[in-house]
């Protein structure tokens, strides 16, 4: 058994504590990972493409060095989207701060529709590859809200024998109902656990105002919403059952399928 916190946020202010506060309770709950929701970290996309890049370097660079000696303090690993500036270029990444290591991994497939263009804007990623790690004997996976629309994601999901994805998003547009439908497939089909985590806060698109709206959830292995939360700031601890993960499989046997196919258990 492992427990995770998804922390539902609007975007951190400077302080430190606000996040330090909810990474205190993660601690005393019994969470060993802790989730952050997609620009939360950093400023939504459609403040951030009008911003220097010096200041989207130094609202990165400041809660990197929180988050690492909070993950430190409240021996936890973090999962946190963020922005890398490396002289023109900027990256959208996601970042895992542990009292081992800190390690990160770009986004594969940026969305780019014409109101909320992050592939115009970021650096395209030079391979494909997404995060993976083990804690509490369950494996792992970090993919970004918008890549959970993508079988090329879901077959590395199974080619790394992912038993939890732990989804950062940010969604709004009223698009609640659509992504509780495609997430609990993609946990149904792939036999896995997700953890969605929706950030909040506000936004305009083409002079539209649009709200995340959170709902923050627990998708288990049959494709069944456990626990979720409102649209209100706030903290959801997951616990991910391996023996939970083993009997989905052993009934629907549709992760065996799927290595098969991909030749994983040859």
């Amino acid at each position: 058994m492992s427990r995770v916190a998804a922390l539902q946020l609007h975007t951190l202010a400077m302080s430190d504590s606000r996040i330090d506060h909810y990474l205190s309770l993660a601690a005393k709950g019994g969470a060993s990972v802790v989730v952050l929701g997609e620009y939360v970290i950093n400023s939504f996309f459609n403040d951030i493409i009008k911003m220097p890049k010096s200041m989207i370097k130094e609202q990165s660079e400041q809660k990197k060095s929180s988050l690492l000696a909070m993950a430190n303090r409240y021996n936890l690993t973090i999962i946190a989207p963020l922005l890398q500036v490396k002289g023109k270029e900027c990256k959208k990444v996601v970042a895992k701060f542990s009292p081992q290591s800190t390690k990160y991994e770009e986004q594969n497939i940026l969305i780019d529709y014409p109101h909320w263009n992050e592939a115009k804007f970021y650096s395209k990623k030079e391979s494909f590859g997404i995060m993976s790690f083990s804690v509490d004997r369950i494996k792992f996976g970090v993919i970004f809200g918008f890549e959970a629309h993508f079988d090329r994601i879901w077959a590395e999901i199974v080619a790394k024998k992912i038993d939890c994805v732990l989804l950062p998003s940010a969604c709004a547009l009223n698009s609640s109902s659509r992504w509780n439908e495609l997430l609990k497939m993609r946990a149904f089909t792939n036999n896995v656990y997700i953890v969605r985590v929706n950030r909040l806060g506000k936004t305009k698109f083409d002079d539209i105002e649009s709200e995340f709206y959170g709902q923050s959830m627990l998708i288990n292995p049959h494709g069944e919403i456990e626990n979720s939360l409102d649209s209100n700031e706030g903290m959801l601890m997951c616990d991910i059952d391996k023996k939970l993960i083993l009997q989905a499989r052993s009934i629907w046997k549709f992760r065996q399928k799927a290595e098969a196919l991909l030749g994983l258990n040859i």
